[in-house]
């Protein structure tokens, strides 16, 4: 299949992307009236009108899809959302979900590989405080010292200069080997990178993102990834029973952390990466019912919809902050800014 790539305001993934087509069958053309498939990458989520305005999708709507790693899920045109959610629009096989294509650019962490780190840890979290729900994370105590939960919101992932940036990567890969089992929690998005570096690393991974739709493969006869077979999923209200529902588990750890690694080479591996987002993506196009022409009548009113909860949350959160420091209270949360 010839397949043209073209940029939504963002430029660094259409340099990688061709770099992992190396591995592909799929032909890269210049020219989008050569192509037989036309897939946008970047970002349009928080400003839709990068995806509505762009010359390509307004041109040839019919063979566009796109491929966007947003926090923000808005799924205007058909394609793979990185944080994509069971609704609509993945019951007809129009939006599909996949890793993060920029984690194993040059944001990567080099020390997640596999390791035979001695285990010493039952679970381990260490991210920033970007969702309610890790919020509520960093306000638990389970007075053990096997478990490590961390608010790390003063180290920024995608900034290269940062001081100490290299140590820092390092611990946190260390903490990923030295446990059992590795929490995956919402953060700003439904999904998470770090779902896919514990399966890099060989390490169990427990997914804590109500509504989040999995990864699949599309079509007949593909082979699926084998979730069921190592990953365990928590419902965001259980977390503060974490010890108790992990602890049964732990006799079958390490060999679901050697079939998380498995999966992550069969279907994430960065030579992978290209191949499977422009099945998703394809498949997409060709969704199910409704036809695409309802759900591109329904573009204005999700657009409103998100700005509305976007202005909401901040009108909330503000809210509640200034309550908080009228009458000289302790946030309950941590909060960024």
């Amino acid at each position: 299949m010839k397949i043209h790539l073209s940029p939504i305001h963002e430029t660094e993934l259409v340099t990688l992307l061709p770099q992992r087509a190396a591995h592909s069958t799929h032909t890269l053309v210049s020219s989008p009236d050569e192509a037989d498939f036309i897939l946008l990458v970047g970002s349009f989520g928080l400003d839709p009108q990068h995806l509505l305005d762009h010359p390509l999708y307004r041109a040839h709507p019919d063979k566009c899809a796109v491929y966007t790693e947003d926090d923000n899920y808005l799924p205007l045109a058909p394609g793979v959302y990185c944080s994509a959610i069971e609704d609509e629009s993945s019951r007809a096989g129009r939006t599909y979900s996949y890793s993060y294509v920029s984690a194993s650019g040059r944001y990567s962490n080099r020390y997640v590989t596999e390791a035979g780190i001695q285990k010493s840890l039952l679970f381990s979290f260490q991210g920033g405080s970007t969702s309610l729900l890790r919020k509520r994370m960093f306000n638990l105590n389970f007075n053990r010292l096997d478990i490590v939960i961390e608010n790390t919101s003063t180290y920024y992932h995608w900034d290269l200069s940062q001081p100490g940036r290299e140590e820092r990567q390092q611990r946190y890969a260390q903490t990923i080997a030295s446990s059992h089992f590795v929490l995956c929690p919402r953060g700003a998005g439904t999904g998470s990178i770090r779902l896919f570096e514990v399966m890099q690393a060989g390490v169990t991974p427990v997914l804590i993102s109500d509504g989040y739709l999995l990864p699949a493969a599309p079509g007949a006869g593909t082979s699926r990834v084998p979730w069921d077979s190592f990953l365990i999923r928590i419902a965001e209200r259980d977390i503060a029973r974490l010890p108790e529902l992990l602890e049964p588990h732990l006799a079958s750890a390490a060999e679901r952390g050697r079939l998380a690694r498995q999966a992550w080479l069969d279907f994430f591996a960065p030579e992978k990466e290209f191949d499977a987002i422009v099945a998703a993506a394809h498949s997409a196009l060709h969704h199910g019912p409704p036809a695409e022409a309802e759900f591109r009548r329904r573009q204005r009113a999700l657009i409103a919809r998100a700005e509305r909860r976007r202005k909401l949350r901040t009108l909330a959160r503000n809210a509640v902050l200034k309550t908080l420091k009228v009458l000289r209270i302790k946030s309950p949360y941590q909060m960024n800014r």
